[in-house]
């Protein structure tokens, strides 16, 4: 599983985060708590008004944990487990989930039944001999206790969370100014600093490249924006 992993690492990008995402893997930044309380029930933690269970949230951690075991072997212990700061990456993981759904909601998004379908039957993970193979596809499903109608579901949530994002990437352009002062290309030794024209081929990649970079900060930027605005309230103790 972990070899598949490391090759969708190279392959595509993209599907390996979505991937990532449904069975816990977290590489999020910690913003914080907010409005940490201690309350009964079983709602670990509260988004803008709507609840987190307990037994999802460890579902996601235990996803974690049992992810890292393997990575790291006989090094995974509970040293190691507290450096990583697990729990509270599991949980804004949970929280910056519900931020971006709402946010898709807030716009109308839906994922259709075809659009899920297509995107699953993309992913290399679940690909024999270059087709997407459903035998493979329920294994690898059942190896990480997860049924097809809960991966589907968190599928849906994750395309729909692209959606958004895709969104903010596309709103965003770079002008030959940007790219020039991104990437300055003057003639060595030329005169009132006379530049040199570049190659159709080479502008077109560097453009590429820059808005990639301006896309994401666009979206990172969005997250903070939402976080910050977002009423949340924790019981740690249920962490």
């Amino acid at each position: 599983m972990l070899k598949i992993v490391r090759e969708l690492a190279v392959d595509n990008p993209l599907v390996l985060k979505i991937i990532m995402g449904v069975i816990a893997i977290t590489f999020v930044i910690s913003m914080g708590w907010y409005g940490i309380q201690s309350s009964d029930g079983d709602v670990v933690v509260s988004v803008n008004g709507e609840d987190i269970k307990v037994q999802d949230y460890r579902r996601s951690y235990n996803r974690a944990v049992d992810y890292y075991r393997e990575m790291y072997k006989d090094k995974f212990d509970s040293d190691l487990l507290e450096k990583m700061n697990l729990r509270d990456k599991v949980m804004e993981d949970l929280v910056a989930r519900e931020l971006w759904l709402e946010s898709a909601n807030d716009l109308g998004l839906r994922v259709s039944d075809d659009e899920l379908r297509d995107g699953i039957m993309k992913m290399k993970m679940f690909h024999k001999e270059g087709r997407f193979e459903r035998k493979l596809y329920e294994r690898l499903l059942e190896a990480n206790r997860l049924t097809v109608a809960v991966f589907e579901e968190s599928q849906r949530e994750e395309f729909l969370i692209e959606k958004v994002k895709g969104i903010i990437r596309d709103s965003v352009s770079v002008s030959d100014s940007e790219l020039n002062e991104s990437f300055p290309l003057s003639l060595p030794g030329g005169k009132g600093g006379a530049v040199a024209e570049r190659l159709p081929e080479e502008l077109q990649r560097l453009k590429k490249f820059v808005q990639f970079q301006k896309g994401e900060k666009a979206v990172m930027s969005y997250a903070v924006a939402m976080r910050a605005k977002a009423k949340i309230k924790v019981n740690k103790e249920l962490l």
